[in-house]
């Protein structure tokens, strides 16, 4: 891709022709000339300039030029040549953003390879602040499909909490956007610029989290052949989300109640304390008032976790946000996927409509996505919903079988393995089915 360069320089200087030459030779470069700081400033203004090499001995101030530069476009890499470099003069121009400073006769090929460093360095930048502006894009409050009261109610407190720096539960079950409330309250607070990292508590067993969470030394256990920086560390001035906070274990419970008490930690195997600035966002699906009284989870804690509460309803109790919930997947996989899909028609609507939508907001947006990876026209019609909506709980009626002289426990183990042959396997339709929560489901599944 060519990229536009601007060389500010004297008038019949043989080095610096030689210099043009040989960067426009290069073919990547369409090359612009000034003879002072006024044409500069002009051509900066009016085009899109990625590289400027300028004379440091031309203007009157150089430094003085590298700061309209830098005000006119921050983006642009400033390299500096001179007839005399001193020590002085680089660390000046330096500290004001100019990219490097070389001193006359240059080695071209080495100007050049400068040039290509500094326009990577460019294009790093532009990814990451692309990536960034798309993740604001994403979490930004307008995304946040809903219309009910429930919803409404929860964008408020995202709205009144997101700027004030206290931590927050997330309660409600799987698949009811957890996550995305996270991140817009992240991207909506003074730490928006910083990272925001994601840890998912019920992912790795106690050991392996600890690790993940504060990071260890070299040596502090078998394996550990180098030093992790842990996520704790990785989200100092930003924020960290831990999903599945109620998976924690005491031993790491105690750990993290002393993070948030006393902003400090330290990786294992190592006696250094570190002080941290973070802000704490949790969610849980389970209940952590049963887990206090169960003696799983600490009081105080939860005290610490839940001093702003934002309670995430079941799609099920949205109903009246389902049509606006199809519509944005619809907008959203047209765009990623090149889709052409316009609409969906009353009758697949009404199904999705009556559905109880044990996965929520997440089985949903599966759904639509297969519907319309399968729509041959323009329209979803009921035809190209995955089968499982179209199961009804009374076809279940006379479908099981059940042997004769089992245990009570046998029954259960028994209605459960036939519901999920009957529903192919999809848990979802199946907790729907016998009534019971995904998570009741999946423990009990594990004793078939």
């Amino acid at each position: 891709m060519e990229r536009n360069m601007l060389i500010i320089r004297n008038y019949h200087d043989s080095e610096w022709e030689e210099l043009k030459e040989y960067i426009t030779k290069r073919k990547r470069f369409f090359v612009r000339e000034a003879f002072s700081i006024k044409e500069s400033v002009k051509i900066i203004r009016n085009e899109q300039i990625h590289i400027v090499i300028a004379d440091y001995d031309l203007p009157r101030d150089a430094i003085k030029l590298l700061k309209k530069i830098k005000s006119l476009n921050p983006f642009v890499e400033v390299i500096f040549l001179s007839g005399e470099v001193s020590l002085t003069k680089g660390i000046a121009a330096m500290k004001e953003g100019a990219y490097d400073f070389y001193e006359f006769p240059v080695n071209k090929r080495l100007i050049m390879t400068v040039v290509n460093k500094a326009l990577e360095k460019q294009a790093l930048y532009f990814e990451k602040t692309e990536l960034e502006q798309c993740l604001q894009d994403r979490f930004d409050f307008s995304n946040i499909i809903g219309k009910s009261k429930s919803m409404q109610h929860v964008l408020r407190i995202v709205s009144s909490v997101a700027r004030k720096n206290v931590s927050i539960l997330i309660t409600g079950e799987t698949g009811t956007g957890k996550e995305l409330i996270a991140g817009a309250i992240h991207y909506n607070s003074p730490r928006f610029d910083k990272a925001l990292v994601r840890v998912n508590c019920a992912a790795f067993n106690e050991g392996v989290l600890e690790s993940e969470l504060f990071g260890h030394e070299k040596g502090a256990f078998t394996g550990a052949l180098s030093t992790r920086i842990g996520r704790f560390e990785l989200s100092d001035g930003g924020t960290i989300f831990l999903d599945e906070v109620g998976d924690l274990s005491h031993n790491i419970q105690i750990k993290l109640l002393r993070v948030l008490q006393e902003r400090e930690f330290e990786r294992v195997g190592s006696s250094e304390t570190r002080k941290i600035d973070v802000r704490v966002i949790a969610a849980t699906n389970s209940n952590l008032r049963t887990l206090i009284d169960e003696g799983r989870f600490r009081e105080d804690l939860f005290y610490r976790l839940n001093v702003v509460n934002i309670e995430m309803p079941s799609l099920k109790d949205r109903r009246e946000d389902i049509p606006l919930l199809v519509s944005h997947f619809i907008h959203k996989l047209n765009a990623e996927k090149d889709y052409q899909i316009k609409g969906i028609t009353n009758e697949a609507m009404r199904i999705l409509l009556n559905y109880q939508w044990p996965g929520n907001v997440r089985e949903l947006e599966n759904a639509i996505e297969s519907a319309m990876a399968l729509t041959e026209g323009s329209l979803i019609d009921a035809q190209y919903l995955p089968s499982f909506l179209l199961l009804s709980p009374a076809e279940l009626k006379d479908f099981y079988q059940i042997p004769q002289n089992l245990t009570l426990q046998e029954v259960e183990n028994e209605i459960i393995a036939q519901t999920l042959m009957k529903t192919g396997g999809n848990k979802s339709k199946a907790t729907q089915l016998l009534g019971i929560g995904l998570r009741t489901l999946q423990r009990k599944a594990k004793d078939i």
